[in-house]
């Protein structure tokens, strides 16, 4: 998978249904963090300090 290849996070985005994001982290694969609309989520480690509203992901 992704994290088999050095990919540190993946970004899963459902357009679709639940204007989610959620977030995995190698460190933690099972668990991801799920952040909702008005919320701002980031891609630590793999890009660090860069953040985005998720309500941009879904206009």
């Amino acid at each position: 998978g992704y994290f088999a290849a050095g990919t540190l996070v993946v970004w899963d985005v459902d357009l679709l249904s639940d204007d989610v994001v959620k977030v995995y982290r190698a460190s933690d694969p099972d668990n991801p963090k799920i952040y909702r609309r008005g919320e701002i989520a980031e891609a630590e480690p793999a890009v660090r300090g860069w953040q985005m509203l998720v309500d941009e992901l879904f206009e």
